[in-house]
């Protein structure tokens, strides 16, 4: 394989390729082709010339990883595809019958030039390590590729471009504080960049001591804000704010003042809910894709499903060693809707495969035991468990917000407003009390809309819903509240039975009638 050291990418066409960063471009803009089709991209690109066979692309694009060689013809269809191979004469990549295929365009090697290192828009990583005059902060370092958030990361990176004031909401676990620390890396327009782990303060008052402590300034209590402003006004800085959520108030007010008081300062924050302040622009990050449960599904087909490779990869990591056949990856699929796509939960439960089995996860996704399965020791402590990101959520939640949360697991999936309503329902809560702590649980990511026409169906994510459900037991409420779900849909059912016999005797007045 042709390696190359230094700042530089390969040249082809009208598109520049640097495998170290894992970013592709097209002139100025940044292409997101998916981790697997990058893979295969960046090993024919740096094997130009050569013929790969499928073998040799497999073991670049799934290492360790058991597949069916129609893998690489899918991702091959899909790459060429976005490249433009084969449009207006261009001739990237050519298959050799019966031996693999070829990438067969001329390709140059591009060392950055001193005149553009000198000139060229200063990046994160330079500027978390203090060149160019840039303060030396402790940002973090640029983290592996997560699966399946190439198109997040090019759409989020453009956000923070164009925008001085960008949040990105989602629930627990789905990658939020990985994808910002991402797009930092990745942007080349700031002179510095700023990272504030707000997730280990646990009083308002410390969050502006942190705020100085990751620029490097000495803290005041007397004008500590005009300090910091002090500090960031004079060059284009990149604050990344984490894990706003449980201090969102006292952010909310800094925010405010930074972005009135400079002109070049962009803020990126993470949270489980939006600031809701005025220029502030939202970036709703969802779960990984998960195949839909409808009809039957064959290994290849699986492993294009994001949520599916990050769940595999996983259970090798962990010392899976069985092949992926069509009923594994039914299971697997099985597992991965019920846990949403949520990549925490995926990687905390494929995790177990190797010492619980394939049908011993799936059997205890439900039980108590799947919510205190451990992660990386490194993570952070409320990373660390299913159960431990659930009470931070839970923590967070005012007395009758945890009420209806817990109560509303009693539901196996989706439900109406209207169900919630009778099944919340009592002597101490009210329906306008109701509505407004499901709009709070929304907003907070632990309940979703079900997308779609038709009338709103509510859910509660798979995590989220065996948490509550085991927060309702420990409240001894779960046997009437139970009742009281049976009670409703029999009274559904009952009132369904009524209409439609009241539809079908009015068909049959109606054709007495007209004859």
């Amino acid at each position: 394989m042709e390696t190359h050291a230094g700042n530089g990418y390969f040249g082809f066409g009208p598109y520049r390729l640097n495998p170290a960063a894992r970013v592709l471009r097209r002139g100025d803009d940044l292409l997101a082709i998916g981790s697997r089709a990058f893979d295969v991209l960046a090993a024919l690109v740096q094997n130009h010339g050569r013929v790969l066979s499928h073998g040799e692309l497999m073991a670049f694009a799934w290492p360790g990883l058991h597949v069916e060689a129609s893998n690489i013809r899918v991702q091959m269809t899909h790459l060429r595809r976005e490249i433009g191979c084969g449009e207006n004469g261009n001739r990237y990549i050519v298959s050799v019958v019966g031996r693999g295929y070829s990438f067969v365009a001329p390709v140059i090697w591009e060392e950055a030039s001193e005149l553009e290192d000198r000139y060229a828009p200063v990046s994160c990583d330079q500027a978390c390590n203090g060149s160019n005059g840039a303060t030396n902060t402790s940002f973090p370092p640029r983290l592996s590729h997560p699966i399946g958030r190439d198109e997040n990361i090019s759409k989020l990176s453009q956000m923070v471009a164009e925008r001085r004031f960008v949040t990105v909401v989602g629930a627990g676990g789905v990658g939020k504080t990985t994808l910002a620390i991402l797009v930092a890396h990745a942007l080349h327009m700031f002179d510095h960049a700023c990272f504030v782990d707000l997730g280990i303060i646990d009083d308002e008052t410390a969050v502006l001591e942190a705020v100085a402590s990751a620029l490097e300034i000495p803290f005041s209590a007397g004008d500590a804000i005009g300090d910091i402003i002090g500090q960031l006004s004079p060059r284009g800085t990149l604050v990344i704010l984490d894990n706003c959520e449980h201090v969102i108030d006292t952010v909310a007010d800094i925010v405010s003042s930074v972005l009135r008081r400079t002109a070049s300062v962009h803020i990126l924050a993470t949270s489980r809910e939006a600031f809701r302040l005025p220029g502030e622009a939202v970036y709703l990050l969802r779960p990984l894709g998960v195949p839909p449960p409808t009809g039957r599904l064959t290994a290849a087909q699986a492993l294009l499903w994001p949520a599916i490779q990050l769940f595999v990869e996983r259970a090798v990591d962990g010392g899976y060693l069985e092949s992926l056949g069509d009923e594994e990856a039914a299971a697997i699929a099985a597992i991965c809707r019920r846990l949403d796509g949520n990549p925490l939960a995926i990687e905390l439960v494929a995790s177990r495969m190797a010492p619980y089995g394939l049908d011993r996860v799936a059997e205890l996704l439900d039980n108590q035991l799947s919510l205190r399965w451990r992660g990386s020791r490194y993570a952070n402590p409320r990373h660390q468990t299913a159960e431990a990101m659930m009470d931070w959520s839970y923590a967070l939640l005012s007395d009758m917000d945890q009420r209806v949360f817990r109560r509303l697991s009693v539901f196996p999936g989706e439900f109406s407003v209207d169900a919630a309503l009778a099944v919340v329902e009592d002597d101490d809560f009210e329906q306008a009390d109701i509505i407004k702590s499901i709009g709070n649980l929304i907003d907070k990511s632990l309940l979703s809309l079900h997308p779609g026409t038709g009338p709103a169906h509510l859910k509660l994510s798979g995590i989220a819903k065996a948490y509550a459900a085991f927060k309702l037991l420990a409240s001894g409420e779960r046997a009437p509240i139970e009742q009281r779900q049976s009670l409703y849909h029999v009274q559904a059912a009952q009132q369904c039975r009524a209409s439609m016999a009241v539809s079908s005797d009015g068909g049959q007045t109606m054709q007495l009638r007209a004859s």
